[in-house]
């Protein structure tokens, strides 16, 4: 399991694989929303090829284990999935795959075989990244940092809060009219102040 980190860190080895000229405004830690469907492995960006951290390997033999385990659950996990009333608290992604909210969503379920890797939402002056950081799954060392999915920071229309779902949950929405529910593990604030769209809360009607 990755450890906890410092956003600082994070934020810093994102910075350095902006595209020359682009400015950094503040980096978010960021995971899948509560409910928020995995993509097919075909969407699922591959990231941080061979790299490796000591104790990578050992690590990911136990993910193994524990992913053996979780599959033998799962009939009892479709079971709950089933009586989950939770789920009439709203969409947790709207629009597809295909929407800018949904190849968000899908940038945010990488792929890496060989070592730990940190989801970075980095906010700058022209774009809205996904960076992936690099982490060892033992010693929770930050390494290399690779940059994936960007939009045009003006498409990014909306965000809302939604701690009626679960604790520092936020739907961002797009200009195409989609939006996806992410986790802020560590809420940052600059980086809230710093989106340039409205802010809502989480009983506002979605924006038309």
């Amino acid at each position: 399991m990755l450890r906890s980190l410092r956003l600082k860190d994070v934020e810093e080895r994102a910075a350095r694989v902006l595209p020359a000229g682009e400015r950094l405004v503040a980096g978010q830690q960021v995971r899948r929303g509560k409910r928020v469907p995995k993509p097919r492995r075909g969407r699922r960006p591959r990231v941080l090829r061979g790299l490796r951290m000591p104790g990578d390997r050992w690590e990911g033999a136990k993910a193994w284990f524990w992913f053996f385990l979780a599959v033998m659950d799962l009939p009892g996990a479709l079971f709950d999935a089933l009586f989950d009333w939770g789920r009439k608290k709203g969409k947790p992604l709207k629009g597809g795959w295909n929407s800018l909210a949904g190849q968000f969503a899908a940038a945010l379920h990488p792929l890496s075989k060989t070592t730990g890797v940190v989801r970075v939402v980095v906010l700058t002056d022209r774009q809205l990244r996904v960076v992936y950081v690099q982490q060892g799954r033992r010693s929770g060392e930050l390494g290399r940092a690779e940059s994936g999915w960007a939009v045009d920071v003006r498409q990014v229309a909306w965000l809302r809060n939604r701690d009626d779902v679960s604790n520092k949950n936020y739907e961002l929405g797009f200009a195409d009219g989609s939006w996806a529910r992410v986790h802020f593990p560590q809420v940052n604030m600059d980086f809230l102040d710093g989106l340039p769209a409205p802010r809502l809360r989480h009983d506002a009607p979605v924006p038309p």
